[in-house]
């Protein structure tokens, strides 16, 4: 899939080898990208303009993730943000989730994995840019999801384990279960049954 290279993405880390990590890793795929310091230094030089997605890291001195996120949803809540933090576990992901994060990556990267989160973030940005008319609220939650979300969230409907759903896509079991906590939390989702139904009543 073409990534749209007239977006950039904002690098918002106080960890100089993360952020030059990512500048070259986005550099090798055409992408343009800019670098924040810190939380301050993103809300002080910030504008609006072709920003495709941003990059947070979730755990700053001084202004935190969290709190950039607020700010930066009550002037553009349409740019889609990615958290970043070297102390992931799934109940970190799922309240980044319900910040209304588009997504949550673990330092250190799969590179793989980072690529596919900022292109389907990216894609999202652009179509919100273009659409004419709004999605619905009940299909919000769907557009956010990356194609291997929506891989595994067919798979929880079909009724699937996470050990079959971690065989037939190749990857492991622990990712499963992460991928699942990202899905429910941008569903809103409490429980599994509650998602499945969801998904069942806007078929």
């Amino acid at each position: 899939m073409a990534l749209p290279t007239n977006q950039s993405v904002c690098i918002v880390d106080d960890d100089v080898q993360v952020r030059r990590f990512l500048v070259e890793v986005l550099a090798s795929i055409g992408l343009a990208a800019e670098e924040y310091p810190s939380g301050e230094d993103f809300m002080r030089r910030w504008r609006a303009g072709n920003t495709g997605c941003v990059l947070l890291d979730i755990r700053m001195p001084r202004v935190t993730g969290p709190e950039v996120h607020d700010w930066l949803r009550q002037r553009n809540p349409e740019v889609p943000v990615i958290f970043l933090s070297g102390y992931a576990d799934v109940p970190t992901a799922v309240r980044a989730m319900r910040l209304g994060a588009f997504d949550f990556l673990e330092k250190p990267f799969n590179v793989q994995q980072l690529l596919e989160r900022v292109n389907a973030a990216l894609q999202l940005a652009d179509e919100r840019r273009n659409a004419t008319t709004g999605l619905s609220s009940e299909d919000d939650w769907r557009q956010a999801l990356t194609p291997r979300e929506l891989e595994i969230l067919g798979a929880i409907v079909d009724g699937k384990r996470n050990k079959v759903i971690a065989a037939d896509l190749g990857i492991s079991e622990r990712t499963v279960e992460t991928h699942r906590a990202h899905i429910m939390a941008k569903a809103g989702a409490g429980s599994v049954i509650e998602l499945v139904g969801m998904v069942i009543g806007r078929k």
